[in-house]
């Protein structure tokens, strides 16, 4: 159920805010924030909460989807819906759901949870005890090219939902640029996407850069398909090959 929202109280808190003359930021966990007050949070609030306590389970993550699709056009700097906590690595130490343990989500689950965030341009808050980091939580948390996409994509949406596929899209300031994240939500089956150039806005020949993996994937043409492990992502960034040709031409 939802908590009750109280309007009144947040517009006294951001008043008193902005009269102190100090540079604060007012985050609100108000359980998951009414969409229908959208245009208040954004007069009064910097962040706000739009779900419940996000935990470490399948469940949560899955129904995260619907609430950043709902919310993705309310999203502009100094005005940021947040997705909640990222509950990675070592967690619970002394929380209140579980044991001291590892998250609960697996490495497909992770990547999907960061791509996710990161397409969605939620706050990126660490939930989970730094020391303890290993390797992989890491270089979650650290890969420049993902946290670009959190920290400078605009025009983030879903671009289509079919059945358990998921795409989303974002656009890149001053460039004709693209980014991808392919979503598989299946329980059990990989499955390969697909996304025609025309859907982003694109035509003709097309580099792909897979960003989790740094690695350049090569041109194609009209059309971009790959499989995706089941409760995986996958997030690219796509550029026009004509300005892949301009770039070599002038390094030449």
């Amino acid at each position: 159920m939802s908590s009750p929202y109280h309007g009144d109280e947040i517009a006294a808190l951001s008043q008193a805010i902005r009269k102190s003359g100090q540079p604060i930021v007012l985050s609100l966990s108000p359980g998951p924030a009414p969409l229908e007050q959208a245009e208040d949070l954004k007069k009064h609030a910097q962040l706000w909460r739009i779900s419940d306590d996000f935990w470490d389970n399948w469940k949560s993550l899955k129904e995260q989807f619907s609430l950043c699709r709902a919310w993705a056009f309310h999203t502009f700097p100094g005005h940021w819906p947040d997705a909640d906590m990222l509950p990675l690595g070592r967690i619970a130490i002394r929380g209140e759901r579980g044991n001291n343990r590892p998250t609960n989500f697996t490495p497909d689950e992770q990547f999907t949870h960061m791509t996710l965030w990161s397409i969605f341009r939620s706050p990126l808050m660490f939930g989970g005890d730094l020391p303890s980091n290993d390797a992989f939580t890491l270089s979650l948390l650290t890969n420049d090219e993902v946290l670009a996409v959190d920290q400078h994509s605009t025009g983030n949406h879903e671009l289509y939902a079919e059945g358990n596929q998921v795409a989303w899209v974002a656009s890149i300031p001053n460039n004709r640029d693209k980014y991808l994240a392919l979503f598989n939500l299946d329980d059990h089956a990989p499955a390969t996407m697909r996304v025609k150039w025309t859907q982003l806005g694109l035509s003709g020949q097309c580099g792909v850069r897979d960003l989790w993996q740094h690695k350049d994937l090569g041109n194609r043409d009209d059309e971009f398909s790959i499989e995706v492990r089941p409760h995986g992502a996958q997030l690219f960034r796509i550029h026009p090959a004509s300005r892949l040709g301009a770039m070599l031409n002038a390094e030449l």
